[in-house]
């Protein structure tokens, strides 16, 4: 269900951004992020768009994807699906092959525009080397989700250049703040948007909602990250996201301080991440979690990252959270951390 909250009304964030009207072709906005492998900008969603259901992780109950396409609906969208959206094996939503081709039919459906993952979980990591990328390449397309997700957003990027989209899931309340964001970048595209941000209201106390600069600076690079626990899984494999020079996003839900303080030594340690542009840090909900003695999460992020010579900034709304903003993994960035925003260079969709 939709969340109609009054303050869209009272902020002027949302009407302060660069508003530039688009109407060009996506053959004509391919952007050169190497030579070898240009960026590829799916076709922008619209109303009446039909919207393919999937779940590549972990399985969903019935009633969780009548929600989803119900909330769909309300947005304007059709849905499709296939029988096996609601498969489960054991904490997968059916065997590995099974997951694999229903995430590739969608993508060789040509009745289907956009690609929506209902919920992430765990999965995402067995079937990676079971995707037909040139068939992605040839068949491009919006496809969305986070958690679990995330190794289909980079790996997707990677092998192809498609600019994939880290945003809610189907499962994920659309408030009206993730509602306009989605919009803004994924159906209404703008040649520059300068992220909003709005702290939850139920968050003022919360220090994992707060927003700040651990390094001061300004950075530009194509977009990459997201989730740690899946960018750590994902480390020593082909499918190991290239850091460097980019402007990485990261985020975490429900892990005890120290561990996150572990997945991220692990990715310093083990990956180009030093030899990033700049890093936003989402909202890590619920990971200020600590057994005795004591360390905090900003005091375990902040002695990892504050010696690192890049822009580097936390608690940008994205994540694990309500208000959930939808950030295209692929495309050019600035970070500007004396002000801790985050805006999008190049148009995000075709």
């Amino acid at each position: 269900m939709l969340d109609r909250r009054k303050f869209l009304k009272s902020t002027g964030a949302l009407a302060a951004l660069s508003m530039v009207p688009f109407s060009g072709k996506a053959s004509e906005l391919k952007l050169s992020n190497d030579e070898a492998n240009p960026v590829i900008l799916p076709k922008k969603l619209k109303k009446g768009d039909t919207i393919g259901l999937i779940t590549p992780s972990a399985p969903i109950t019935k009633e969780q994807l009548n929600e989803t396409v119900k909330k769909l609906e309300k947005l304007g969208f059709k849905t499709y699906y296939k029988d096996s959206v609601l498969s489960e094996y054991g904490y997968f939503a059916g065997k590995d092959q099974e997951r694999a081709d229903e995430l590739m039919s969608m993508f060789t459906n040509k009745e289907v525009d956009g690609i929506l993952s209902v919920r992430g979980g765990y999965g995402a990591i067995r079937i990676l080397d079971m995707l037909d990328y040139e068939a992605i390449k040839q068949n491009p397309k919006v496809f969305m989700g986070f958690s679990d997700i995330t190794a289909f957003l980079n790996a997707i990027y990677s092998k192809t250049g498609l600019v994939t989209f880290h945003g809610p899931l189907g499962i994920s309340t659309y408030t009206d703040f993730s509602w306009v964001v989605f919009k803004s970048v994924a159906m209404e595209p703008k040649s520059r948007y300068l992220y909003p941000y709005f702290r939850e209201p139920d968050e003022a106390e919360n220090p994992e909602f707060d927003l700040y600069t651990i390094n001061s600076g300004k950075a530009t690079g194509n977009l990459i990250g997201g989730n740690i626990s899946v960018l750590d899984s994902m480390t020593g494999t082909e499918f190991e996201p290239d850091f460097a020079d980019k402007i990485v996003i990261l985020e975490e839900v429900e892990e005890k301080t120290y561990k996150v303080d572990k997945m991220l030594v692990h990715l310093l340690q083990a990956t180009n991440l030093k030899d990033a542009a700049g890093i936003a840090f989402g909202t890590f909900k619920d990971c200020n979690i600590n057994d005795e003695p004591k360390l905090t999460l900003k005091q375990a992020i902040e002695d990892l990252f504050k010696p690192l010579d890049m822009p580097i900034i936390y608690g940008l709304p994205f994540g694990h959270i309500l208000f959930n903003i939808t950030i295209p993994l692929g495309i050019r960035a600035q970070l500007n951390a004396n002000k801790n925003t985050l805006k999008l260079l190049d148009f995000a969709v075709g």
